[in-house]
């Protein structure tokens, strides 16, 4: 479990944070607050410590900001409801099982009790979708970053391309977020449907 941990906060966390410390040095060196120079001369192992440690904070900072974005966004979604609704069409034996209308938190308890490596799949889907939901930030900081460049900066064409391509990202990260998301949803339903006595547990009648 201490693994999937470790995967779970480099994907939710490190990665985006990366993308956001690498978009802050690139602005920081075209405005030439820092010399690039001066940044690659230091201590490889200074290098590698500040990077993942600012990454990961980073990562933590942007957190929130990064959910309010997944909710302002274009309400294409799916929700926990549609994960059970998708769910029972493909298992209608499960229809009147009470562990379906459980809370997921709750769920994915019962999986790592029942089995962990079924419970660290889970959680790497987890840490994908989240990784995808909060990149989209960094994406929407280095779209805006882009069409600035692209109205004072010299290279109009090179930023006007990059600027379509963040914006292809950026619908692509959240789209494809929200769809892992629901894929780690049914994923832990899938497996709850054959822990034995769960339904016991959350009681036999449907809410």
């Amino acid at each position: 479990m201490t693994l999937a941990v470790g995967f779970f906060d480099l994907f939710t966390y490190g990665i985006p944070g990366a993308l956001h410390l690498s978009l802050i040095i690139y602005v920081l060196a075209r405005l030439q607050i820092i010399d690039l120079t001066s940044l690659a001369s230091a201590p490889s192992a200074l290098q590698v410590v500040g990077v993942g440690v600012g990454s990961y904070l980073l990562g933590h900072l942007a957190y929130p900001l990064s959910a309010l974005l997944d909710k302002v966004a274009p309400r294409w979604n799916w929700s926990i409801e549609d994960a059970r609704l998708d769910f029972v069409a493909r298992v209608p034996e499960s229809r009147d099982r009470a562990f379906v209308r459980a809370d997921t938190s709750l769920l994915l308890a019962a999986v790592e009790l029942h089995n962990k490596e079924a419970a660290g799949e889970i959680t790497r889907l987890q840490g994908v979708a989240l990784m995808l939901r909060n990149s989209a930030l960094a994406v929407v900081f280095a779209l805006v970053v882009a069409v600035i460049e692209l109205i004072v900066g010299p290279d109009r064409v090179l930023a006007g391309s990059c600027a379509a391509l963040l914006l292809v990202s950026l619908t692509a990260a959240v789209g494809h977020g929200r769809r892992v998301r629901h894929w780690d949803r049914l994923k832990t339903l899938e497996i709850c449907f054959w822990i034995p006595d769960i339904d016991d547990r959350f009681g036999s009648n449907r809410r």
